[in-house]
């Protein structure tokens, strides 16, 4: 892969910048490595058709092209797990305590989400053709709508570069990439968990039957949660099917 970032591509305002790389992926051929940023997203979108708000100049909001190929589609949650652990590694090195990964890759300071992450992926024979890497993190905006949200700044307390914090991020996902492409899972995958927001933890969810008490025990092959509830059935949810209560 050309050195993510390499080639930026910047709209001062568009829809969503997963939009403009599928369009550009269906004009073009684009380098791997690719990113598309904007300073004003109006139409940001996150995980089953959820909005993500962000204010103008403050947040880095762009999507990355890689061309993971090799990458069966059974396995391609593998991507998520790079992505978040990226994000979470590069902000752990300015909130060094505090910060999980909530499954499946929404980043949280505490209670509060602090980034997400909404991945697009185009198939063909059963493999990975091209992966659309969306991420929206909250960095410099300071006021919100939702008392759930959070951003670096407010944590740090004071702004960061949002161009300096953008090359550190791709270096890091460049890094993570790299050792999925060499098969280095369980690395990813160890991570992940230690991450992981919950894990181990008696906690409150509600499901299709309605309100229970589980235990995150950690993510199956395919990217489902798993969750052992009180009787000891271990649940297998996918995105959208739990609902994280306190």
């Amino acid at each position: 892969m050309s050195f993510a970032g390499e080639k930026i591509i910047y709209k001062a305002t568009c829809s969503s910048t997963n939009t403009i790389a599928m369009e550009l992926l269906l004009a073009e051929n684009v380098p791997e490595g690719t990113v598309i940023i904007t300073d004003n997203q109006t139409n940001g979108r996150g995980q089953r058709a959820n909005v993500w708000a962000s204010e103008p100049y403050k947040n880095l909001t762009f999507s990355l092209i890689l061309y993971p190929t090799w990458l069966n589609i059974q396995n391609s949650f593998l991507l998520n797990m790079l992505t978040a652990i990226s994000i979470y590694k590069t902000l752990n090195t300015y909130i060094p305590n505090g910060l999980f990964v909530k499954w499946p890759n929404d980043i949280y300071y505490q209670t509060k989400k602090i980034g997400g992450v909404l991945i697009e992926n185009l198939i063909n024979q059963n493999k990975i053709k091209t992966s659309v890497i969306g991420i929206g993190l909250n960095i410099n905006q300071t006021t919100f709508s939702l008392t759930n949200i959070t951003s670096l700044s407010l944590v740090c307390g004071h702004e960061f570069n949002l161009s300096s914090l953008l090359t550190q991020l791709t270096n890091t996902i460049q890094t993570e990439y790299a050792l999925l492409a060499q098969g280095e899972i369980d690395i990813l995958q160890k991570d992940y968990l230690a991450a992981l927001y919950w894990l181990y933890e008696k906690r409150s969810f509600q499901d299709k039957t309605g309100y229970f008490q589980g235990v995150i025990q950690g993510v199956d092959a395919i990217g489902r949660l798993v969750v052992q509830k009180e009787d000891g059935q271990m649940a297998h949810y996918d995105c959208k099917e739990i609902t994280f209560i306190a």
